[in-house]
Parts: structure tokens; sequence; C-alpha cells
């Protein structure tokens, strides 16, 4: 006995009939609808209205819709230089009502004996003019104001007083603290007889409140998030939306991604904000790039690598449009290593600058219980498992769409049987035992990408069982353990004397 969704069961007049239905038992795996969202900080000038929501192909969109010289700009230009392909969807924040600007300073002191170009790193990017012998110190100091509002891009303006040049800024919050100032020795030395004297950015407050972007992308399906703002309040904020977002009756699947730029100490109480298995806080001690840069660059890495394989650590990829620190300003081993521990993902240097990732983790660090426990440490776990399920609520709902639900002892369960094979049956009719062997053969699947192992004892203590207080219900427990990777190779090396 079949069933037929387009031939009525009684029909008299002669012909041949047949109903044209794809069949999903042997379906691969099913594309995963990776949609990435980024909350950027707008200037006055950005035609980006609060609250909207556009997508953004090509980063140079982003000026026109965050300002020039926007954070918004630059967190776009910064995921769009790393990842091309995935969709990419933005919002934006305004400066919040009282918020304070951000400023550093450098202040010229000596004198210049012959012509030089003199170099400095603002905000990332490199600044320079020609100081003439004849330049006082005040003169210098407005030729590298003038540089510096040279470049709209960059997300600060500068003004010289005396021998003073004030950078500022472009938006309120304490998002401004995180801009770099540096005289980019690396590039060339202060000519003798002349120093200059860097402030660090500070005194910025007053950062938006996220909540406001989350509100407006409540029931939105975005995979990745990545926004600036690192303080305390949004960082909770943020942990509690992606909580919401995982959980069953959401199926809104995201990972949160932020960075910071601090000492060792400040992101290690940093990390320890939140205690979240989707959200990644990215930091390092004076990057030359601002953090927003690093976050962004990290969401753009996760969302191409971990949607090709969810399971494959992303150690060694670099942060392409990312400057990471000097030398002297890199964490230690040590200190990498007790990062992971609060729950800051950690970053190795190469020869050449270049910045790769060495461990992206959660913040997840500890049971609900307060026990201390590693089951969410990777952001490859939460990528598996959001892949897994995403791709395993497709294949049933196209599999058995309107399917029957019986006991697999009832003798009607046995309607579209071909064999003995509960894989092989219908789909108008679902017991428990042909869905654990759909689940069987999806985790076979799974297990042929290595982003399962152990399949044939999990699929066994997988159960399918039909609810004793509703007939039309269907209730499980399923079981994978997602695959290891190799991060750490840990032997003894003896020689025999």
């Amino acid at each position: 006995m079949f069933t037929f969704d387009e031939i009525p069961y009684d029909w008299l007049e002669p012909g041949n009939y047949l109903e044209v239905t794809p069949n999903y038992r042997n379906a691969g795996i099913f594309p995963y609808p990776v949609r990435a969202h980024i909350v950027g900080q707008k200037l006055a000038t950005g035609t980006l209205a609060p609250g909207q929501v556009v997508e953004v192909v090509r980063p140079e969109q982003a000026i026109a819709l965050f300002g020039e010289g926007s954070i918004g700009a630059e967190q776009v230009a910064a995921f769009r230089k790393i990842n091309k392909t995935s969709p990419l969807y933005v919002q934006a924040l305004a400066d919040a009502d009282a918020a304070v600007k951000a400023s550093g300073t450098f202040a010229f002191a000596g004198a210049v004996s012959a012509a030089v170009v003199l170099r400095f790193r603002v905000a990332g990017k490199q600044v320079r003019f020609t100081a003439a012998a004849t330049d006082t110190l005040a003169q210098m100091a407005t030729k590298l104001a003038a540089a510096i509002m040279a470049e709209t891009g960059l997300t600060v303006t500068a003004a010289a007083a005396d021998e003073v040049v004030t950078v500022t800024c472009r938006h309120g919050g304490e998002v401004g603290n995180d801009i770099d100032l540096r005289v980019d020795v690396a590039a060339q030395p202060l000519p003798s007889g002349l120093t200059v004297t860097v402030t660090p950015m500070s005194g910025g407050s007053g950062n938006p409140d996220l909540q406001d972007a989350l509100d407006v992308i409540e029931n939105d399906w975005f995979t990745h998030i990545q926004h600036p703002w690192n303080d305390a309040t949004n960082m909770a904020a943020f942990a509690v939306d992606l909580a919401r977002r995982y959980q069953a009756m959401s199926k809104l699947d995201a990972h949160g991604f932020v960075g910071k730029r601090g000492t060792f100490g400040e992101l290690g109480t940093w990390g320890e904000l939140t205690n979240s298995p989707f959200l990644t806080c990215a930091g390092l001690s004076k990057p030359k790039s601002s953090s927003w840069i690093l976050s962004a660059v990290c969401c753009g890495l996760a969302a191409v690598h971990l949607t090709n394989d969810p399971a494959r650590q992303l150690r060694s990829l670099a942060l392409n449009g990312f400057e990471g620190p000097d030398p002297v300003d890199q964490f230690t081993e040590t200190e990498q290593e007790l990062l992971l521990r609060k729950g800051v993902a950690t970053f190795d240097h190469l020869s050449d600058g270049t910045t790769v990732v060495s461990r992206m983790v959660t913040t997840y660090k500890e049971s609900n219980l307060g026990v201390a426990d590693r089951a969410w440490l990777d952001i490859m776990v939460p990528a598996t498992m959001s892949r897994i399920r995403y791709d395993w609520s497709v294949y049933v709902s196209l599999l058995y769409p309107r399917a029957k639900l019986l006991d697999d002892e009832d003798s009607a369960a046995f309607v579209g049987r071909t064999d003995e094979s509960d894989e092989d049956a219908g789909n108008s009719v679902v017991t428990p035992r042909r869905m654990h062997a759909s689940w069987a053969a999806r985790c076979r699947l799974y297990g042929n990408r290595a982003w399962i192992e152990n399949v044939e004892r999990t699929v066994k203590e997988s159960q399918f069982a039909r609810s004793e207080d509703d007939k039309n219900r269907l209730e499980s427990r399923q079981q994978v353990v997602i695959v290891g990777n190799l991060m750490v190779l840990a032997g003894s090396l003896e020689f025999q004397v």
C-alpha cells in the first residue's frame, strides 16, 4: 500500500499518472545558510538609520552607510578583506548621549639638524611628513596634525597646539581607548636630538547600548555576529542573547566575536566577565590595528573556515588585514596559556609580522554549577553541534514531511516497507526504530566528514521513543562524539647511553 500526494486514491480515468518528487534518503550534507552580521558604530554622516539592516557586498558601501572615518566602516573593510564570499549584513548605532571621546597626544621635544621624513602610526595606518632642518617644534606638530587630517579614513581627528598634537577619536565611548598611537620607529627611527612622547588614547566613556541592536535582529537568522564594544554591560547583554539564540526553541544559532586591547591582567579580567560557549573574545597587548579590526577579522575567518569544516581547528590561519603588536609587547607562552584558561583566544606572530591564530576558544570555563569544565572550550564544538543540529532538522523535515507516527510493533508500521531495512522505509509512516535508522545513516555521513568519531557506539547509545503522554510526539536522546584536533603533542625524547 502506497500513498500519494497528487494522485487521488479513487481515480477512474485510464492513464499513466506519475508524481515527480525528490527522495532525500541518500542526500548529502545540506548547505549551511551562513549569514554574518556586523553591528558598527556610525558617524552623523552615515546614511544607515538605527534599526535598519542592509546587506553589504563591497567595503566601500560601508563608508556611505557608517560615514567616512567611522569604526563601522573599518569593521566591514576588515571582514571583507579576509572574507569576500559570506553574506554580510550590517546595522548601525550612533554615539550614546553624553558619550566622551577618547584622546591621546604626540609631544615634540628637541630639534632636527637636517631634513628628515618622520613616520608615525595612527589607528594602524602609517602617517608621515617631512621635517625641515629649520622647522620649530610647533611647525612639526602642525605638519603631523595636517598629515593625520589628510587621511580622511582614519577614525580620529588631530589638532596642534604649540609642540603638542592632540588626537581625538571621531566617536564617543570607551571604544576609542583601543586606538593605537605610536612613532613608527620600525620603519624609521627618530633622528638624534628629536624626541616624541606618546600619550596613549584614553578618557573615552559611554559606549552605545548593544541591546538596541540585538532587539532589532531578535528573530533573524545570523550565524556570526561581531561588534566593537567590549565594556562589561555590552558583553553581558551579548552573552545572554547568544545563549537565547542557541536554545532548542529558538534555533537561531550564532557565534559572537568581540576584541580588546589590553595588558595581560586587563584581558584576563575581561575574559572572565562572561562564561559563554557562543562568544569568542580576542585580545592582544598594544596591537597596531584597533580591537574591532581584530574581532572582525576573526569573525570573517571563522565564517569561511568553520563553514567548510566546523570540526577543524583554526590554528595557523593568518589574520590578513590585521597588524599585531611589536615583539616586545607579545605575550609569552605562559601568558597565553593563562589567557586561554580565562576564556581569551590566543595568537602567534611570525617573523614577518603576520599574526596567526593559535587557539580560538569561547569564554566557557565552568558549568552552571560552578564546576571547572572544558566541554565547550573550543569554537569548533558549538560550530559542529550547530551544523549537525541544522542538517538533521532539515533532513527529517524533508524525509518525513507528513509522516504518521506509530509504535515499532504496530502492524501498520510496515506500510511502505520494500524490504527488511528500516533505513529504506517509506516516508508516510515513521516509528522510533525507523527514525533511529535514519539517525544512524546521518551519523555515518557526519563520520565520513570527520565531524564526529565512534559513530557505531554513539548510534547504539542514541535512543528514540514515542511519548507516553502525546501520541504525536517522538522523543530522542542522540549521542555524538565530536572529533578531536591535534593541538598538543607531548612526548619524551630519550637518548640511549
